[in-house]
């Protein structure tokens, strides 16, 4: 109840932390790109191997999108994002050499970093406790 109106108050947005799901779909792909433009510029310097590369990027993406770890249980959600990202970057380096895209890696890096928080973002935003709190419509 709001206070001294006698009247609910106003519902939250529908995503988690007060904001709007296409405001966080957004904050995703932002997240995401940052973190893909800066691994392909890591890949120019040739200080780490591309694929190694393209893991760790899977691992930060998926670490840093979605909810942060530090808020209640997420951490678990955290480690497993990170680790299926460890696979996903091995497999988007793959599908690059399979592309032909291994000698632009600003622009794969950038693309893959982009989708992976894309996703995990959108699977934060559409499933989790908040879906599992509701009770079950009575038939």
């Amino acid at each position: 109840m709001a206070e001294g109106t006698g009247k609910a108050a106003p519902a939250k947005p529908a995503g988690r932390r007060g904001l709007p799901v296409p405001v966080k779909l957004v904050f995703g792909l932002v997240k995401g790109g940052a973190l893909g433009a800066g691994a392909g510029w890591v890949a120019t310097q040739n200080v780490v191997p591309l694929w190694f590369l393209a893991a760790l990027l899977g691992v930060l993406a998926g670490a840093v999108a979605g909810r942060a770890p530090w808020s209640g249980s997420a951490w678990i959600a955290t480690i497993l994002k990170a680790a299926v990202g460890f696979g996903v970057g091995y497999g988007a380096h793959w599908g690059a050499g399979k592309l032909g895209l291994l000698g632009q890696p600003y622009v794969w890096l950038t693309a893959f970093g982009a989708l992976w928080c894309l996703l995990v973002e959108i699977d934060d935003a559409v499933g989790g406790e908040d879906a599992a709190a509701k009770p079950a419509p009575r038939s």
